[in-house]
């Protein structure tokens, strides 16, 4: 009657049992960790890797009553795949592609009479990433400051990284800043990531509004609150390859911008609850720094 499946990626299958996420049950039960997102029904749990190694952020979605497991199921998760699986392979195939996402290592499930009760991702940690918004944030309070030029740098970066995959006709879906993650590479120039990756359904793709002003809408509505016009128009400029702006890319500018209203509220909290996170992360990496030195004097 109920029943657990988990699929693991075999490169990663020791170190997830080192960190003691190689089973269902065991990955369902985790509770120590640091809570990177939360609501109602879900949580994204970062769990520290062993030796130095990268970790891993564990995305588990619950359904503990009948009602949203119904809800689940109208939303196919009875017949097709559950949620971990359809971003795990969704991940897969950016990479297969040449998208720049982080890594899926792991999925899994518990059913009940076939019912989804609990289902995960596992993807790896990218050493030394921020969200956007997180990025933005300590920007503006003044915790990360960025030398002359790096502003104009990632505004061009990131507009030729979603032009290229555009251009590629790939799909994310849910192109808000929390979902791309920024670090300094090698040469000191911005690389991104991509997570939480909800490609669009063909029938989304034939309506009216082309997709990728959807998408261009999504990444404008998390911007919205940390950037200037000019920075914006700087974006679309790079994004449609440095032509200047017609009257048609005019267009869709204001295509974009309409299309943006409808998320800004939504938009607007989820900003708000990943600075309280931010917060609430800072404090405790900082209380466990003085219990570890008033533990250390004792000693």
């Amino acid at each position: 009657m109920r029943t657990e499946r988990m699929r693991i990626d075999p490169a990663y299958r020791e170190r997830l049992r080192v960190c003691g996420l190689d089973t269902v049950d065991r990955v369902l039960a985790r509770v120590d960790g640091r809570i990177a997102a939360w609501s109602r029904t879900t949580d994204t749990l970062f769990v520290p890797g062993q030796g130095g190694e990268p970790g891993f952020y564990v995305k588990r979605h619950f359904f503990p009553t009948w009602r949203t497991r119904l809800r689940g199921m109208l939303r196919g998760t009875f017949f097709r795949r559950h949620r971990g699986q359809a971003e795990y392979l969704a991940l897969r195939g950016l990479l297969a592609a040449g998208a720049p996402t982080v890594r899926p290592v792991a999925y899994g499930c518990r059913r009940f009479l076939h019912f989804v009760e609990a289902c995960f991702l596992i993807t790896e940690e990218v050493p030394e990433a921020q969200n956007l918004t997180t990025f933005a944030q300590d920007v503006a309070a003044g915790r990360r400051s960025l030398v002359p030029g790096m502003r104009h740098t990632l505004i061009r970066a990131l507009a030729a990284e979603l032009a290229r995959m555009h251009g590629c006709g790939l799909s994310h879906g849910n192109l808000f800043w929390r979902n791309v993650l920024v670090r300094a590479g090698p040469d000191g120039r911005p690389e991104f990531f991509f997570l939480d990756v909800k490609p669009l359904e063909l029938w989304t793709r034939m309506r009216g509004t082309p997709w990728w002003v959807h998408e261009l809408a999504q990444t404008l509505v998390s911007a919205q609150p940390f950037t200037t016009r000019t920075d914006r128009l700087r974006f679309y400029r790079q994004y449609f390859g440095g032509e200047r702006l017609t009257p048609e890319r005019r267009a869709q500018l204001a295509a974009i911008a309409r299309c943006a209203a409808q998320w800004q509220r939504h938009e607007e909290r989820r900003i708000r609850m990943n600075r309280l996170f931010e917060e609430w992360n800072r404090q405790l990496a900082d209380e466990e720094a003085r219990a570890a030195a008033s533990g250390g004097a004792r000693a």
